[in-house]
């Protein structure tokens, strides 16, 4: 018997386990980040029900609309390169499909990477970076000495508000708004980026949160102002992903951990935290806590019985748990594939099935299925 030399395929894919009694159903959307474009939506069964096919892979992620169609934030494959990793975790394509994959409407934008998603009002709120000006790059502390872009150049991040003919009509820059001193980059991470944001998404009252990997920390931004309400950084996060807002109020994120101060033993956890405070409402970690760990990528959403549905991303590990912490379903995204395979980009060393994200959904959000 020829053993198969993928750990993560060896260990078992597709659906692990399923308690319909507790579980809150419904359908799993995924789009595995080494795919050459396809959108994968499962049953809680595990069993494959409807596939997008796009002619560009993944900028990171899909997400079903209020209509039912998908909104999918794709990979720009000719667009410029501004440092190696860029090619990693730009996009620059948004995309609104039907489901039979038919593209009603496009923009794009070539410094746009990681997180997309679309406003109230129909717009996207997108992330992009510009370069930041010399005596302000000069401000940036942290980070990798000597690991700035080509040039001595740091690359900034900023949201732009986009409509669908690719007009800018709100600009926030986080140069602008966050004082480097107090927003240093981890040590770990390069200074050719600062302070790389990964998540951006909408408030109930319009305003916008913003998450900053390398620099552990999220914030609120008011639109009216661009000031900043609230931030809350690494004494309680570290290089999290998806920070959003629940419906009390409260900021749901997934912290990664890779690098938190308090712990030699690198874990994962979901935080339910109280932005006005900072501190902790909920949270589920495993036991023991470095059985759980992503260290880049990864979500959370909270589910309307209550129950919260999380993605692992480094390892496509799809999975529900209680209030209480109990695993109700899980899921392992069974597709693999060596990163860059057929899309332009340097190939990794082995397969992977990494998700950026993953999202559950009710049957009535797909009436078409």
């Amino acid at each position: 018997m020829t053993v198969d030399q993928n750990t993560l395929r060896r260990r078992g894919v597709g659906l692990i386990a399923h308690d319909p009694e507790r579980s809150y159903g419904g359908y799993t959307l995924y789009t595995p980040i080494t795919s050459a474009g396809e959108i994968h939506l499962v049953d809680i069964e595990g069993r494959p029900v409807h596939t997008w096919n796009s002619p560009h892979p993944p900028g990171r992620q899909a997400q079903i609309l209020p209509n039912g169609n998908l909104f999918y934030a794709a990979k720009d494959t000719s667009g410029p390169t501004l440092f190696p990793i860029w090619d990693v975790y730009h996009g620059g394509i948004f995309q609104e499909l039907a489901p039979d994959s038919t593209v009603l409407r496009e923009v794009r934008h070539p410094f746009h990477h990681h997180d997309a998603s679309i406003l109230r009002n129909g717009n996207l709120i997108i992330t992009v970076v510009e370069p930041l000006a010399p005596a302000a790059a000069a401000r940036i502390r942290g980070g990798i000495p000597g690991s700035e872009a080509a040039g001595g150049v740091i690359y900034g991040d900023v949201v732009y508000e986009l409509t669908w003919d690719g007009e800018v009509v709100w600009r926030w820059a986080a140069i602008e708004h966050l004082d480097p001193e107090e927003v240093p980059l981890n040590p770990h991470f390069a200074r050719e980026h600062w302070p790389m944001a990964n998540t951006v998404n909408e408030l109930a009252d319009g305003g916008i949160v913003v998450g900053f990997r390398s620099a552990s920390t999220t914030v609120a931004v008011d639109r009216a102002d661009g000031s900043v309400r609230w931030r809350i950084g690494p004494d309680v996060l570290a290089q999290q992903h998806h920070p959003h807002e629940l419906a009390d109020g409260n900021i749901l994120v997934f912290d990664n951990g890779t690098y938190r101060d308090t712990t030699s033993v690198p874990y994962s956890r979901v935080l339910e935290l109280d932005p006005r405070t900072g501190k902790e409402v909920w949270s589920y970690e495993d036991n023991p806590p470095q059985n759980f760990y992503s260290p880049y990528m990864s979500s959370a959403q909270r589910l309307p019985n209550g129950n919260t549905f999380i993605a692992e991303g480094s390892f496509g590990r799809l999975f529900e748990v209680t209030p209480g912490g109990d695993v109700v379903w899980e899921f392992v995204v069974p597709q693999f594939r060596s990163f860059g395979e057929g899309v332009g980009l340097e190939s990794s060393a082995g397969a992977q099935n990494s998700v950026f994200r993953a999202y559950r959904y009710a049957a009535d959000r797909l009436p078409w299925l």
